[in-house]
């Protein structure tokens, strides 16, 4: 099999990411796909994301861009630039100018490089050496004004940057500017690492997978079919609706009586498909027509029994006659509930923390209840919660979460932070913090 990675990367990198690729082993097709400005990213991933097995990206900043936009990272990796390539651009700034210390300004995404202690190995005098940080909600214009206005004022023998965007930009300002360079051996670690990836990430999206669509009350359905003939034509359309999903699975069906069907067909193939599983249990809803719900359990593992064993588990975590749920449960015992193709929520069903469980224990609040708040909160991005905002990402009654919230609190796994704001009349709802 051959394996197919998109580099994306500014003009030069790719180039330069390009030219190491060719000495790397058979069996891997390298795509260049490079940008002139960071934000083509999002359409190079949209328009390639059928023709590539995985990502390597030329740098962090590139990367962290496209973060928003992948789905899966299992099969990405970025080159990661250590001292070496700065050292570069500095003898190329020194050798340029004639001089033992050249003036510097340099930009940087945070937690990438120390520039201060690298510059330290330089023996350059740190005062003629400046340097801007940024985090991924940088300013393109704001970094281009900080070399501008060095250079301007005589302060620079020349910038470097990593940013396609401000190298640009400061060539048209006919300012000395020097992409931050990648070494072979950097990039040729990249390499090996993205190959590493997406092989295993093959091999993973082998495992075998169990669909499993679960219709509630069939036996209600049964009843008011009121003959034979009818209940069979039923089963016929139920089929119909499901031989599509079937084929695009790549799977085959298994009809397993009183309206459970179980498609089997590989883990990687299923990912794909999850709007279209969703989709096809809403037109089986729809098509029944006698008010009942279609549950949606997915399971993933090594054998086929081991992944019929997790859809099953699965259904169990789906309350029956909620309409269209859909939860999968992974190989390594992991929950993970979807809402159409989007990932609700995923967490753990057990722990081995002794102390937390004897908590749980005291608050009558379960192991499961207890990870899919702490996952739900973490989904929100926010420290602090309320009632309100727990009670419409997990769908349930603000009552029920008031009573939860309130035992967690007694055992101290849970503390109160705040009050809201309330306009006009009525009590304050509470703010809320996990404690663990």
């Amino acid at each position: 099999m051959k394996y197919r990675i998109g580099i994306i990367g500014a003009t030069q990198s790719v180039k330069r990411i390009m030219s190491v690729s060719h000495d790397f082993e058979e069996g891997i097709q390298f795509i260049p796909l490079p940008f002139e400005n960071e934000k083509d990213i999002s359409h190079l991933l949209q328009a390639n994301k059928k023709r590539v097995d995985g990502w390597l990206f030329s740098g962090p900043l590139p990367y962290i861009i496209a973060k928003g936009y992948l789905q899966n990272e299992d099969n990405v990796a970025y080159c990661k630039s250590i001292d070496a390539g700065f050292y570069i651009n500095c003898m190329q700034i020194a050798y340029e100018h004639q001089t033992g210390s050249p003036r510097i300004s340099v930009d940087m995404l945070n937690d990438v490089m120390n520039v201060e202690a690298a510059v330290e190995e330089t023996n350059i005098p740190m005062a003629d050496v400046f340097v801007k940080y940024y985090d991924h909600g940088y300013d393109p214009e704001a970094i281009i004004r900080f070399h501008l206005d060095l250079w301007q004022k005589g302060k620079t023998d020349g910038a470097v940057t990593a940013m396609r965007t401000v190298y640009t930009a400061l060539k048209k300002a006919n300012v000395p500017v020097y992409y931050l360079i990648l070494t072979k051996q950097e990039i040729y670690h990249s390499l090996k690492l993205i190959t590493e990836r997406v092989k295993a990430s093959y091999f993973k999206t082998t495992q075998v997978g169990s669909v499993i669509l679960v219709i509630d009350q069939y036996d209600k359905i049964i009843e008011k079919s009121q003959s034979s003939a009818r209940l069979q034509t039923l089963e016929w359309k139920i089929k119909g609706i499901l031989m599509p999903l079937c084929e695009s699975l790549n799977g085959y069906l298994i009809e397993k009586g009183r309206g459970v069907y179980e498609i089997f067909s590989s883990r990687g193939v299923i990912k794909k498909e999850l709007e279209r599983i969703h989709d096809t249990a809403g037109k089986i809803e729809i098509a029944i027509n006698f008010s009942v719900a279609v549950r949606v359990g997915i399971g993933f593992g090594e054998t086929v029994s081991h992944a019929e064993f997790n859809a099953y588990r699965a259904l169990r975590n789906i309350e029956s006659g909620k309409p269209n749920e859909t939860v999968i449960v992974k190989d390594d015992g992991k929950i993970v509930e979807i809402d159409k193709k989007e990932v609700k929520v995923s967490y753990d069903s057990y722990s081995n923390d002794a102390e937390l469980l004897k908590k749980l224990h005291e608050a009558s609040v379960g192991i499961k209840t207890f990870r899919k708040i702490e996952a739900t909160v973490t989904r929100l991005q926010n420290d602090t919660f309320t009632v309100i905002q727990l009670a419409q990402q997990l769908a349930v009654t603000e009552q029920n979460i008031r009573r939860i919230l309130g035992a967690l609190c007694k055992a101290g796994l849970v503390i109160v932070v705040g009050e809201e704001a309330v306009a006009g009349r009525g009590r304050p709802g509470k703010i809320y913090k996990l404690n663990i």
